[in-house]
């Protein structure tokens, strides 16, 4: 699939508002949680083909980094999320005054070789609390993980945030534009 159907794909998601909902973004928290605890063997598996890294280094160093970072985001999200009042002026004092925080739409997660499962999984992690629909392309160099995630991935998310055609940037060289008319 080519990258620009991958980013509509994930900008109809995100354009759908199923995302937005905080209920929503709490669910699909748990089920990575769920789907990281199920496949503790399969990470620390793929870690250790990919990187050469025993068993205690793969999951102490990854694994566990991610899922403190789940519970912390589950715990605090509902305070996160809340509309956020402010100070009124004489010229509010009728109005209801408050910051509401929006998500912005499609975030691109790069996975890195060396923490193919931390670099890609925690910045996720972030995305979804923050209602956004997320594309990630893991690291090619670590194949095992590349593979592990596109399958593991797709059986957890929701398929409006993650969609089949998301995952198949795995193997994928990008090219990435900066600036006006930039190559």
């Amino acid at each position: 699939m080519e990258f620009d159907e991958v980013v509509q794909r994930a900008r109809a998601a995100f354009s759908s508002g199923k995302t937005r909902p905080l209920q929503f973004r709490i669910q699909q928290l748990e089920a990575l949680r769920r789907m990281i605890k199920e496949h503790e063997k399969d990470i620390v598996g793929a870690l250790t083909a990919d990187l050469h890294k025993n068993e205690w280094n793969a999951y102490y160093e990854e694994v566990v980094y991610v899922l403190e970072e789940i519970e912390y985001v589950i715990k605090k999200l509902p305070e996160w999320a809340a509309d956020e009042p402010v100070e009124k002026t004489p010229q509010t004092q009728q109005d209801e005054c408050y910051i509401h925080s929006e998500p912005l739409g499609v975030v691109l997660i790069i996975g890195t070789w060396n923490y193919p499962f931390t670099v890609t999984i925690q910045p996720m992690v972030g995305a979804i609390a923050a209602g956004n629909a997320v594309v990630t392309k893991p690291s090619e160099l670590s194949e095992n993980m590349a593979n592990l995630l596109a399958t593991i991935i797709p059986q957890y998310l929701d398929r409006v945030r993650c969609s089949p055609g998301l995952w198949g940037l795995r193997n994928s060289s990008l090219k990435v534009s900066v600036g006006p008319g930039a190559e």
